[in-house]
């Protein structure tokens, strides 16, 4: 040995050594310190090492051994652990990795759209005191990043588990709450979270493409996604620099306000006229613009309906609202300073990232209030949609079979869990006869590739939404709705339904908590096997008794009843399934139906509407099932 060396050299170069030894042994991201590990089954472990290297797993002093396989792969099963914590696990190789305050308990992937993602501070019912109300450090949860991939990943880019708290609390997706609270209330253990989800994505993102080979409807999309000639990167690399193009356009208020359609002296005799609420949608930026007298300016409120979706408002050149995404146009009330007697300009710039598809305004509810006095918006505006550039034409590349399935399922496939809950549909709405076979093969794909057998899957059936119809008609939405119902023939899985806590104006409403119970009466069924009434009054079968149709339910519970007068939400037709409404009454167990316009009755429809008026329930206060007897 060359004695010249100096020691603190040589300890550097050990330190390298040890580096660059340990550098191959890796775990997926989803294992991390904080994490919950399923209780009461084997848990799978996996990750990277040397190739042919010995690796070991230890926790609460029992330790698994494996070999890496020639490509440096490994997994061990952990043989089943009784709910608890903390513990400490140590993954040895030739280096070594250490994870602390590790918990067993029941863990969840939370997957879905916009409603499942929606988080817990996203200005849902009651949010401020339930996020105060969130320290329980034993209900952990991990955000999978949004990423989409064109091929099966083995990793996530980032995420890390994190201890439910008031500091954290407001980033816990809101259904995924309830139903991890009520978990572990309930049954006393910790329980993880892992929310995988993105909003307005569809059931086909969330599959394999190869799955999607065989389901009617999806074979060409899939095999396109499977088509190795063409070019899917380079395709999605000039997407994305069109979205983010799209998305500056959005964003750059300092442009836009250069041009001074906002100000109240703007000259818009250029513009064209147009009539509000608009029955066409209009394309691409959008500006409105509108003068209105007023003779006082105390108690100022302005309305201006729905806006779809984002949106700046303006009176005499100040801003007085602005709408992101997720909101619901509001009231505003505007400061007297703002407004003058006289002559007003109202200004709004409008924009749809979703579609480009612009709406502004609802019938009856476009107005300016001062002094108590309300006059009507409604009517002629000037607009123009050529002030700014157009919208950036952009593909929705996490809409392609499979992209959400390879970049946020495969990576977590695996890792030990008591279920999924699941909370989607709306972006399936357009073609709801694809639906059942398409989220049927969701569902046993994600079995399949998890290697963990039929485990439970819930699932949300679509809540009410949009305009209430005065008399009875088809409907995509009812049509997804039954889709979903046909999954349950699956096993293992269980739904809520929430036909009675939507919102007409709203694709999100805000009454998480009851879908988040829903579920876990669900849960309480499927997964833990007790005898409790999970599901409102199902349809079981109809029985034609002259000019009556006696329909008989299965989860009656304590009883048939309504929340409120007679029943309501029943449509009968004859053998020409021409539907008219129908009149309603419990008798014990079941209901009978009928209509004076129809003499010999065959079908029966239940709340079948996108926002059905309805209202049977059994006595512990689950809505019915929607139904049809006529498919």
């Amino acid at each position: 040995m060359n004695r010249n060396i100096k020691p603190s050299i040589i300890v550097f170069f050990l330190l390298l050594m040890s580096t660059w030894a340990g550098a191959q042994l890796k775990l997926p991201q989803v294992f991390g310190d904080h994490m919950v590990l399923q209780r009461d089954q084997q848990v799978r472990f996996w990750g990277w090492a040397e190739a042919g290297e010995q690796v070991s797993v230890s926790i609460d002093g029992l330790v698994v051994t494996t070999k890496s396989n020639p490509q440096g792969k490994w997994e061990v099963l952990y043989p089943e652990h009784a709910a608890g914590g903390p513990f400490t696990v140590a993954v040895q190789a030739s280096g070594e990795i250490v994870l602390t305050d590790v918990w067993f308990g029941d863990v969840w992937v939370a997957g879905g759209q916009s409603n499942m993602e929606w988080k817990l501070g996203g200005k849902i019912n009651n949010w401020e005191a339930e996020i105060a109300d969130s320290d329980y450090p034993q209900i952990r949860f991990f955000e999978v990043p949004r990423e989409l991939a064109l091929s099966p990943q083995e990793n996530i880019s980032g995420g890390a588990w994190r201890v439910a708290g008031p500091g954290t609390a407001a980033d816990i997706s809101a259904v995924g709450w309830f139903f991890a609270k009520r978990n572990h209330l309930e049954k006393g253990v910790p329980v993880g979270l892992i929310q995988s989800n993105w909003g307005g994505t569809p059931a086909e993102a969330w599959t394999s493409a190869e799955r999607l080979l065989e389901v009617p409807g999806y074979e060409k999309a899939a095999a396109e996604m499977l088509d190795e000639t063409i070019d899917w990167e380079a395709l999605k690399k000039a997407n994305d620099e069109r979205e983010k193009l799209k998305w500056d356009l959005i964003g750059d208020e300092t442009t836009f306000m250069s041009l001074g359609a906002h100000l109240g002296e703007y000259d818009d005799s250029a513009w064209k006229s147009i009539s509000l609420p608009n029955k066409e949608a209009i394309q691409d930026f959008v500006w409105v613009r509108k003068h209105v007298s007023l003779k006082s300016t105390k108690g100022m409120r302005l309305y201006m309906g729905e806006i779809t979706q984002l949106c700046s408002v303006f009176l005499n050149g100040q801003l007085v609202s602005k709408e992101s995404w997720q909101d619901s146009t509001g009231i505003v009330d505007i400061s007297a300073d703002i407004a003058r007697k006289g002559d007003n300009v109202i200004a709004i710039r409008v924009s749809n990232s979703w579609d480009n598809r612009v709406w502004i305004g609802r019938p009856g509810e476009m107005w300016l209030e001062a002094s108590g006095k309300r006059q009507s918006l409604e009517g002629e505006w000037k607009y123009s949609n050529t002030l700014e550039p157009p919208m950036p034409k952009v593909e929705r590349f996490n809409w392609k079979p499979g992209v959400l399935y390879n970049g946020m399922i495969q990576p977590i496939a695996g890792y030990g869990i008591r279920g999924a809950i699941w909370y989607q549909g709306e972006s399936n709405a357009d073609k709801p006869h694809l639906y059942n076979e398409l989220f049927e093969t969701m569902i046993e794909d994600w079995r399949i590739h998890w290697r963990q057998g039929n485990f439970p899957f819930l699932f949300v059936q679509l809540a009410n939404f949009m305009e209430r119809k005065e008399v009875p008609q088809e409907s995509q939405w009812a049509e997804l709705r039954e889709a979903q119902t046909q999954a349950l023939q699956l096993p293992n899985t269980g739904m809520a339904t929430i036909i009675d806590i939507g919102d007409a104006n709203d694709i999100h409403p805000r009454n998480k908590q009851d879908v988040g119970k829903r579920l876990w009466a669900a849960a309480r069924k499927v997964v833990f096997n007790e005898e409790v009434v999970f599901s409102g009054p199902s349809f079981s079968s109809q029985e034609v008794q002259g000019d009556r149709i006696i329909l008989s339910f299965d989860q009656v519970g304590g009883g048939l009843t309504t929340t409120s007068g007679d029943l309501v939400g029943f449509a009968v037709a004859g053998a020409d399934k021409q539907f008219v409404w129908a009149k309603a009454k419990i008798e014990g167990d079941q209901v009978v139906v009928w209509s004076d316009q129809i003499a010999n009755p065959q079908y029966v429809r239940y709340a079948w509407a996108d926002n059905p008026a309805c209202n049977l329930y059994n006595k512990e206060g689950l809505p019915a099932v929607p139904f049809r007897t006529d498919h």
